[in-house]
């Protein structure tokens, strides 16, 4: 037998803890030292007046509207550790729409504050989280679809920085006011919408940082604010130059300047809710053929869209669709033999770039699922194409769905060839893939088969047994006399 611990197991200690209290009362909270106070604001010596301004803000929801090159990164992670250090055994949040976007953008930053100042913090780099050793975490995360969303229900927060705010899609306005909000109660926590303009102009972040009435505090400053940058003038207007631009252009207004300006030019998708809604399936006793369009991803989502068409229709709608990060290639067949159950596809179009070639071929042989690899070449002329169908009307998408909103919001890059890396577009691409089979383009005219026993079905018989016997006079007029014995 070994020798019995003296310690105290856990449930005696909460024994002792509640008794304490009952006698003595709580112990009041450590006021700030002066020491935690001095190191927290030596951060400061890196920033300019407009980022301490918008960190020293006391209001709880707060914006930061800026361009390109403006020092955003920078003032988040210095807010990030200043909270931490300034409030033990806190929680605070770093929110961009991606987990490789925040590891790619944060997590070097925080890293080099760290030697900077000898933090001491330790860094989980599998889960993007860093522990202050005052019992503080910052938490780097993401929040492109509902998983991500929820995983965020129930903490304490004591700060929320949501980064790249305009690229975030209709899933935005609960993401903030539904699952973050109620973690800030406990601890009386600050949220922060921080990004630079979009070119549909929509969204919380649009919101907060143009209405008269918002509660938010907004905040604004651009490249040439950036002391870090002298040269930013000169440099922007080379590049102006080579562009093409001038000082009107709402590509340089929105990514230089910081302003909000619609332009619709730089949508990649035409989308028009006018045209391009629909509630229901057109009834009709003609089956529809359905096509199965898939985006691969893992750190990324993989995208599943499902296309319906019918060869008397000239419209391809959109009928399924979902996306989600993290999917292996078992659940990723699995979901399609999920799908294949519900719906008889005509065609599984799938990415194939990458290893997205074997695990189509490892579909075809281990799962028996007909994968097919889609086309992915000139995809610049292909989305003109998918456009021209949207100006018509002949593609249609449910009111609220997750592709309107990567529609409204996918923008060009600078380039105007290549999607805006900063925006979502993985249903956009399994969309494509899957419009690029259909055959819609290729419909018939209905054919007229009005219902047994209605008025219109007897003319329709009266009118075929007419023709009938019309073409056997005809062919009678035309006979010669020996050809009728």
């Amino acid at each position: 037998m070994g020798k019995k611990s003296d310690q105290m197991n856990p449930i005696e200690a909460r024994e002792l803890v509640k008794e304490y209290i009952k006698r003595f009362g709580e112990t009041p909270k450590k006021e700030k030292s002066a020491q935690v106070t001095e190191r927290s604001t030596q951060f400061f010596k890196d920033c300019f007046d407009k980022q301490v301004a918008f960190i020293s803000d006391p209001a709880k929801l707060k914006t930061a509207l800026c361009s390109r090159r403006a020092g955003k990164t920078h003032s988040c992670a210095v807010y990030l550790l200043k909270q931490a250090l300034e409030n033990p055994e806190s929680e605070a949040a770093y929110i961009a729409l991606t987990r490789i976007n925040a590891k790619r953008v944060m997590w070097p930053k925080l890293k080099q504050l760290d030697r900077q100042y000898s933090m001491n913090i330790k860094f989980n780099n599998a889960e993007l989280t860093a522990y202050l050793p005052n019992g503080s975490v910052i938490y780097l995360t993401a929040a492109n679809d509902q998983a991500d969303i929820d995983k965020l229900r129930g903490s304490a927060f004591v700060l929320i920085i949501i980064d790249e705010c305009a690229s975030f899609g209709p899933h935005m306005d609960e993401l903030v006011e539904e699952v973050l909000e109620p973690t800030l109660i406990d601890h009386n926590g600050t949220m922060c919408l921080i990004g630079t303009p979009n070119a549909a102009c929509t969204g919380i972040f649009h919101r907060a940082t143009t209405e008269p009435n918002s509660d938010y505090s907004n905040h604004y400053w651009t490249i040439l604010d950036n002391p870090h940058i002298p040269h930013a003038q000169d440099w922007l207007d080379k590049r102006m130059k080579r562009r093409g631009w001038d000082n009107e252009h709402p590509v340089y207004l929105r990514e230089w300047c910081g302003r909000w300006v619609r332009s619709a030019d730089s949508l990649v998708y035409k989308f028009n809710e006018a045209v391009n809604l629909y509630d229901t399936l057109p009834s009709l006793d003609y089956d529809f053929d359905y096509i199965l369009g898939v985006d691969l991803g893992f750190n990324d989502a993989s995208a599943f869209t499902i296309c319906a068409f019918n060869r008397y229709l000239p419209t391809l709608y959109l009928v399924y669709e979902m996306k989600r990060v993290g999917m292996i290639p078992a659940e990723i067949a699995q979901h399609i033999e999920e799908l294949g159950k519900r719906y008889e596809f005509t065609r599984i179009v799938m990415d194939t770039g990458g290893l997205g070639k074997s695990i189509a071929e490892e579909f075809r042989i281990r799962y028996n699922i007909p994968v097919i690899a889609a086309s992915k070449h000139d995809k610049f002329s292909y989305i003109e194409l998918l456009n021209s169908d949207l100006r018509s009307g002949f593609v249609k998408v449910p009111p609220d769905s997750d592709i309107a909103g990567e529609w409204n919001l996918l923008q060009w890059a600078e380039n105007q060839k290549t999607e805006d890396k900063r925006f979502e577009n993985h249903l956009s691409d399994a969309f494509l893939y899957a419009w690029r089979e259909s055959k819609h383009y290729c419909s018939e005219e209905l054919p007229f088969n009005p219902r047994y026993g209605t008025k219109e079905y007897w003319e329709k018989i009266w009118d075929e047994w007419e023709n009938v016997e019309c073409e056997k006079l005809e062919k009678e007029n035309r006979m010669d006399w020996w050809e009728a014995l």
